[in-house]
C-alpha cells in the first residue's frame, strides 16, 4: 500500500504550474528532506576490545510490566560499552512463545543507532520458551549476520524471569552454544515478579554472572574491559531542511582571448558548478554575467525563468563568446551594482560568492574593485581553463579570496573543495569521503505538460542505478538506467503509461499529475539506502466532462487503500496498544476518484487462537459488542477529498490471548454509473440476533492488494490493520505513551 507519511520539501511555482516532490517513508531508507544530501552525524575514532555482544530478550506475558526494565538494562549496557566495527557489535533477538531477530551485528555501528532502535521494540506477550530462543539465536550467530571469528570474545546476555515453558531445553541449548561457539560466556539479568534464580544459574554457571534489581549498580563493571576511547570530531553546524542559503554571482569571460575554451568553460559552470547547487529562492539565488569589451547581465537573482536548475542548463547552453577585449573591472563592477540593486532581490544576511571564469587578462587592472567587494564581504573564486602562457595566474590570485582560491588547468580538482564550503551540502567544514554515498540532492525540477510530466533529479555523487515509476521497473518507457556517468537523471512519464494519474482540478481549470518514482542506488538489487519520491504537478487547460470522465476511470486502477486503528478520534493518531473498555476509531480510506464511494464488508478479528466475524458481506454489523455497523456520514455530494468510512469501537479482547488483528475488505462503487452497488451504500442492515455460528475457524491472514471483485463493484481490496496490543489494566502500559500513538495525521 501506499505509504500516507510524507515529508513536504520543494513548492516550486514554475510557468503556470505548481510542482511538489516529496519524500516518501517507504520502508527502505529514512524520510530525509530532499535537500540534506549526505548524514550530519560527527565521524568518531574508536579504539576498545572488540566483543561481539547477543542480547536475547524475554518479550513474554508474565513480563509486560517489567519490559521497559529490561531495555533500560541493555541501554546502560550499550552506553557503557564502545560500539563499533572493530569495537562492541550488538545483536538482539526478542522472544516469548516465538523468536524474531530484531537486528543483527552488521546493523548498526554506533550507539545512537542501536539505542534508536530499542527506542521502537514493543512488548509481544505470549508463553515463554527460553530454550527456543537459545537454538534459534544460535542459528543466527552467523558470519553473514556479522559475528566475527573465535578471536573475539562472545557474550550471549540473557534477560528473563528465568521461568520457561520448555524446561529443560533451556539449559540443554545454553551448553549446546557454549561447545558450538568458542570463546562464548552467558550472562542474565534476572527479573519478574518471581525470578527462577536456580534456572538461570543453570544457563549462565555462575551466580556472578546474574543480575537482578538486588544488585543493580554492578552492571556496568562487568563491562569495563570493552569501555574504550571514542575521540569524535566537532560537530559542523549545519541548516536543516535545505542547502545553505547562498547568492552566487557567475561572471563568465567571452572576449576574443578565451574563444578556445569557450565551451569548456560552459561545461565546467555546468557540470561542477550548477549541478553542485540547489539553485531554489530558498537555497541558492544565481545571478549570471558575461563579459568581453562590456559586461552583460543575462538575469538577476528574481529572473521567474531562471529559477531551478534545469532552466539555468538550458540557457547555459545558448551562450556563445562575444569576442573582444578582456574588461574584467566592469563585470565586477556589474556585480558591486547588482548587490546596490533593490529589484535584484539579494539577500540580507545570505553569503555572497561570485565564481569568475577568465584568462586573467584584462584590459585594465580588476584588483580595486575586486578589493572593494571583498571588503564588503563578498567572496571570490578565479577559475581559467586555459593553459600557460595564455593565463595569467598572478592576476586571478589577486581577485580572488587567496592564492587558495584560484585555480587553472594544474590544480582545478581542487576546485570543490573551495566551492563545497559555500553550499556545504548544508554542513561548512564537511568533507565527503571518497566512498560517499550518493542521495538525492536538491534541485529537483518537475515540468507539467498537457499529457506528461518530466521530472528530473540531481544526486551527490554519479549515480550507477535505475530511476522508475513504482511497479514498473520492467517497463522500459518507465525506467532511467544510470550508468554511473552523470549525477543528473531525468525522465518523462506519458499520460496511460508507468502509473502516472491524471486528475481534474477542484476548479475544472486544468489537472493534477501524480507518480511515485524510485531511485534505486544499486543496478540489481533494492537496498535501504533506496528513496521513493512522490511527485506531483498542475498543468492548467481547459477541460470537458467528457474528459473528467476519461481520467476518472483511467485512475481508478491507481487507485490505494488503507484500514488503520486510531486513538482519540479517526483524524487522530493510530494506536498499537489499547486497554480493554476503551474506545478506539476504526478508519477505512481510499484515495479513488471522486465519483467512486465504497462498502467495508467481511470483517473478522483474530488472534493468536480465535476469530470471528464481525460485519457480514453486506458491510453490516454481527455482533454489537464487535463493531457496529460502519459510519459513512464523510461521503457527500459531491464527495469531499478527504471522506473515509469510520466506527467507534469499544476495546475488547479474547481471553488468554493479548494481540488482535482486524482484517476488511473494501469494494468501490462508480456512484454516477448505472452499477447495481450504488444502492448498497451505506449499507441497509436488518435487526441481528448474533449467534455462535459467527465465530469461525480463522481466516488466512490477509495480504494487502486486491482481492476478487465483489459481484457489482468495479474493484475489492484485502486489508489488514497492524497488530493491536491489547492491555487488561492501565498500570501495565509503559510511561512513555508516544509510542503507543506513533502515527499522527
Amino acid at each position: 500500500m501506499r505509504n500516507s507519511l510524507f515529508l513536504p520539501v520543494a513548492l516550486l511555482l514554475c510557468l503556470g504550474a505548481v510542482t511538489s516532490v516529496k519524500v516518501i517513508n517507504n520502508g527502505l531508507a529514512p524520510p530525509e528532506i530532499v535537500h540534506t544530501p549526505i548524514s550530519s552525524k560527527p565521524r568518531c575514532t574508536v579504539k576498545a576490545a572488540p566483543l561481539d555482544l547477543v542480547f536475547i530478550l524475554d518479550s513474554s506475558g508474565s513480563l509486560r510490566n517489567q519490559f521497559q526494565d529490561e531495555i533500560d538494562v541493555i541501554r546502560r549496557i550499550v552506553k557503557h560499552v564502545t560500539i563499533g566495527p572493530t569495537a562492541t557489535r550488538v545483536m538482539l533477538v526478542q522472544f516469548s512463545g516465538v523468536q524474531h531477530l530484531e537486528f543483527d551485528f552488521n546493523k548498526f555501528h554506533d550507539r545512537e543507532e542501536v539505542l534508536s532502535a530499542l527506542g521502537v521494540l514493543r512488548h509481544v506477550s505470549g508463553i515463554t520458551r527460553v530454550g527456543g530462543a537459545f537454538e534459534f539465536t544460535m542459528s543466527k550467530m552467523t558470519l553473514e549476520n556479522g559475528m566475527r571469528d573465535s578471536s573475539v570474545p562472545k557474550i550471549v546476555y540473557l534477560l528473563s524471569d528465568g521461568r520457561t515453558h520448555d524446561y529443560p531445553k533451556d539449559a540443554e541449548m545454553s551448553d549446546l552454544m557454549r561447545r558450538q561457539i568458542r570463546n562464548l560466556d552467558i550472562w542474565a539479568y534476572g527479573t519478574g515478579e518471581y525470578v527462577a534464580m536456580p534456572e538461570l544459574l543453570n544457563i549462565t554457571k555462575d551466580a556472578k554472572k546474574i543480575i537482578t534489581n538486588k544488585n543493580l549498580n554492578e552492571l556496568e563493571p562487568l563491562f569495563d574491559s570493552w569501555k574504550g576511547i571514542e575521540v569524535c570530531e566537532v560537530q559542523p553546524s549545519c541548516i536543516k531542511g535545505s542547502d545553505k542559503p547562498l547568492d552566487l554571482f557567475l561572471v563568465i569571460d567571452s572576449s576574443e582571448s578565451i574563444d578556445k575554451v569557450f565551451h569548456e568553460q560552459i561545461i565546467f559552470s555546468i557540470e561542477r558548478i550548477i549541478q553542485n547547487i540547489n539553485i531554489h529562492p530558498d537555497a541558492v539565488r544565481l545571478a549570471l554575467i558575461t563579459f568581453s569589451g562590456q559586461p552583460f547581465l543575462h538575469f538577476k537573482f528574481n529572473d521567474p525563468k531562471q529559477n531551478n536548475n534545469t532552466a539555468v542548463i538550458r540557457y547555459l547552453n545558448t551562450l556563445r563568446s562575444i569576442k573582444g577585449t578582456t574588461s574584467t573591472h566592469l563585470a565586477l563592477q556589474t556585480v558591486a551594482d547588482v548587490l546596490r540593486d533593490p529589484t535584484s532581490q539579494s539577500r540580507p544576511n545570505v553569503p555572497k560568492l561570485a565564481i569568475v571564469i577568465t584568462d586573467g587578462r584584462s584590459a585594465r587592472p580588476p584588483y580595486a574593485i575586486a578589493q572593494q567587494l571583498k571588503s564588503e564581504g563578498v567572496h571570490i573564486i578565479a577559475v581559467a581553463m586555459s593553459y600557460p602562457p595564455q593565463v595569467d595566474e598572478h592576476e586571478l590570485q589577486l581577485i580572488a579570496d587567496s592564492p587558495d582560491f584560484a585555480f587553472t588547468p594544474k590544480n582545478v580538482q581542487e576546485f570543490e573543495g573551495a566551492f563545497l564550503k559555500f553550499v556545504g551540502f548544508g554542513c561548512p567544514g564537511l568533507v565527503l569521503g571518497p566512498n560517499a554515498t550518493p542521495r538525492v540532492r536538491g534541485a529537483t525540477d518537475v515540468t507539467c505538460g498537457p499529457n506528461s510530466v518530466t521530472f528530473t533529479v540531481r544526486t551527490q555523487k554519479p549515480m550507477n542505478g535505475l530511476m522508475y515509476a513504482q511497479q514498473f521497473n520492467d517497463d522500459p518507457k518507465c525506467v532511467h538506467v544510470a550508468n554511473g556517468v552523470s549525477r543528473e537523471l531525468t525522465l518523462t512519464f506519458v499520460e496511460g503509461t508507468c502509473g502516472l494519474s491524471k486528475t481534474p482540478s477542484a476548479d475544472l481549470n486544468g489537472f493534477n499529475y501524480n507518480i511515485t518514482v524510485i531511485l534505486q542506488f544499486h543496478p540489481l538489487v533494492i537496498t535501504r539506502a533506496d528513496q521513493g519520491l512522490d511527485v506531483s504537478c498542475f498543468h492548467q487547460q481547459p477541460i470537458s466532462l467528457q474528459d473528467i470522465g476519461r481520467v476518472s476511470q483511467k485512475r481508478l486502477t491507481d487507485t490505494q487503500c488503507s484500514y488503520r486503528l486510531h486513538r482519540f478520534g479517526p483524524q487522530e493518531c493510530a494506536a498499537l496498544d489499547a486497554k480493554v473498555g476503551e474506545s478506539l476509531w476504526h478508519r477505512w480510506e481510499c484515495d479513488s476518484p471522486p465519483n467512486y464511494q465504497y462498502l467495508v464488508h467481511d470483517c473478522f478479528v483474530r488472534s493468536d487462537r480465535k476469530s470471528a466475524q464481525i460485519l457480514d458481506s453486506e458491510g453490516c454489523e454481527i455482533d454489537p459488542h464487535f463493531l457496529e455497523t460502519p459510519d459513512y456520514s464523510r461521503f457527500q455530494k459531491p464527495r469531499r477529498g478527504d471522506a473515509y468510512v469510520f466506527q467507534e469501537m469499544s476495546v475488547f479482547k479474547f481471553p488468554g490471548d493479548d494481540n488482535v488483528v482486524f482484517q476488511c475488505k473494501i469494494s468501490l462503487c462508480d456512484m454516477e454509473g448505472n452499477d447495481a452497488c450504488r444502492q448498497m451504500i451505506p449499507p441497509r442492515c436488518a435487526a441481528r440476533v448474533p449467534t455462535s455460528d459467527d465465530e469461525s475457524g480463522g481466516p488466512k491472514r490477509l495480504k494487502r492488494g486486491l482481492s476478487a471483485t465483489k459481484a457489482g463493484f468495479a474493484m475489492t481490496f484485502d486489508l489488514e490493520t497492524r497488530t493491536l496490543n491489547v492491555l487488561e489494566n492501565e498500570a501495565i502500559r509503559p510511561p512513555t505513551p508516544i509510542r503507543y500513538c506513533d502515527l499522527r495525521f
